[in-house]
């Protein structure tokens, strides 16, 4: 897996890119590679290196990452950037080691097949093989990679195939049946909008003695402009997910950012793109992107921003259990995203919740054969009047608090946070540290005297 995504990773820096930096970043870049060099030294002798790092699969995608940052990330026009890969040649000391690894010096190389419809194709192919060393064992299927481009360079489609995966090392892996594809179009800010749809057929981690399934994975995002706004779509599901018979049943997750600034996306796609922030060490780029990412998050707060929650949900055995609803929150200044205070009042929450009731009697019987061990005497009746005792103080206790309603087949509530108060079903809550629905602020300062 880890291979693969190395490999896919060397095609899509070459092919795709990413627009450059400004100046003040690239500044920014520089300062955190000379506090990392400073500090290596120290850490190198006080931590063990990860196994993964000492691979030489990881140092390859290393040293060929920062010798394909001298691409021109700011070109607009993809079929120019497939064309710069083309050409583009490995160093001499580089190419040897990917061709111990890969079976070739330049690892998806795109080929160019006949034009047809006013689209330009490509294929980019990387045969089956496998790699060890003393960190990491890995094995790959003939990994397929089909790009189809406008000939103006602004719109692609791509698909992608890759049949097994697997791992050994630091993760025990198998993956089977991978499939994406996707459409994106570059817009007059220099982003590119689209969908992308990525499936997994079977995820198999191998680290227990029961193997942890994923079964028919499904990923899928897509980023649209609104005006000088963004919106994404984010969704993930799952047909069954666990560990023996213990096993979740239909997981999903599908949620919408409505409201981004284009502004901020671009600035953090720039620096994620920048080929000064390819040749920092690992620790180094990841100390930058935080750094964007918590730059990020103010301007999104200072804006506003508001998420939509379509589904989370999971069945066990057959019962199905969902959240839903929205958060906002309100544009803030500088002062107030200093106050919590002001932040609670930006803050607005609505969630629905539902529980089907065999769920909680599922529940309940785990929780019995976890509390009466197996040599117990009459073991049978003993968990059946103990997951009745469990379930009859879940549900009574439910039914106390009166936060929740409960039904005949499920429990419902809706969590609500509004004027800095939390609630269930219209119930103060006076839990997790809060008082009658609210959070305890320290006494305000006194007024300095004039």
């Amino acid at each position: 897996m880890v291979k693969h995504s190395l490999a896919l990773s060397l095609a899509v820096s070459g092919l795709v890119g990413s627009p450059g930096v400004q100046a003040q970043q690239v500044q920014q870049v520089h300062q955190a590679q000379q506090v990392q060099q400073a500090q290596q030294a120290q850490q190198t002798q006080q931590q063990p290196v990860p196994a993964m790092l000492s691979s030489e699969i990881f140092k390859v995608y290393t040293a060929a990452a920062g010798e394909l940052s001298v691409l021109n990330p700011e070109e607009p026009d993809i079929n120019k950037r497939i064309a710069a890969y083309n050409k583009f040649s490995f160093s001499p000391e580089l190419r040897p080691r990917l061709k111990a690894i890969f079976g070739t010096d330049k690892p998806l190389a795109p080929r160019r097949l006949p034009d047809s419809r006013g689209l330009q194709h490509y294929q980019s192919m990387l045969k089956a093989g496998s790699y060890q060393d003393q960190q990491v064992q890995l094995g790959w299927s003939d990994v397929v990679f089909n790009v189809d481009t406008t000939r103006a360079g602004n719109q692609a489609r791509y698909t992608g195939t890759i049949a097994a995966l697997n791992m050994a090392g630091p993760v025990n892996a198998d993956v089977a049946g991978v499939r994406f594809a996707g459409r994106q179009a570059r817009a007059s800010d220099g982003l590119w909008y689209g969908a992308m749809n990525v499936d997994v057929d079977r995820i198999a981690f191998k680290d227990s003695t029961a193997p942890m399934l994923l079964e028919d994975l499904r990923i899928k995002t897509d980023l649209q402009r609104r005006g000088k706004f963004v919106d994404l779509a984010y969704g993930v599901s799952v047909r069954a997910a666990g560990v023996g018979e213990n096993r979740v049943e239909r997981a999903n997750f599908a949620v919408r950012v409505l409201g981004l600034d284009a502004q901020v996306i671009r600035d953090f796609t720039r620096l994620a793109g920048a080929p000064q922030l390819q040749q920092l060490a690992p620790d180094a780029r990841s100390e930058v992107m935080l750094r964007k990412l918590k730059d990020m998050g103010v301007a999104v707060l200072k804006r506003g921003i508001e998420v939509v929650i379509d589904d989370i949900s999971a069945a066990w055995h057959g019962q199905v259990a969902s959240l839903r609803g929205r958060i906002g929150f309100a544009g803030a200044s500088e002062a107030e995203l200093r106050s919590l205070p002001a932040i609670l009042k930006k803050l607005l929450v609505r969630l629905e919740v539902r529980v089907p009731t065999p769920i909680v009697d599922a529940l309940s019987a785990f929780a019995a054969s976890k509390a009466v061990a197996p040599e117990t005497p009459d073991r049978a009746q003993k968990l059946v009047a103990v997951q009745r005792q469990v379930y009859e103080k879940v549900m009574g206790d439910i039914r106390q608090s009166g936060m929740a309603v409960v039904g005949k087949d499920e429990i419902t509530t809706v969590i609500e946070f509004k004027d800095s108060t939390l609630t269930m079903n219209g119930k103060r809550v006076s839990m997790f540290g809060l008082q009658d629905g609210k959070l305890p602020m320290p006494p305000a300062a006194p007024a300095k005297a004039e």
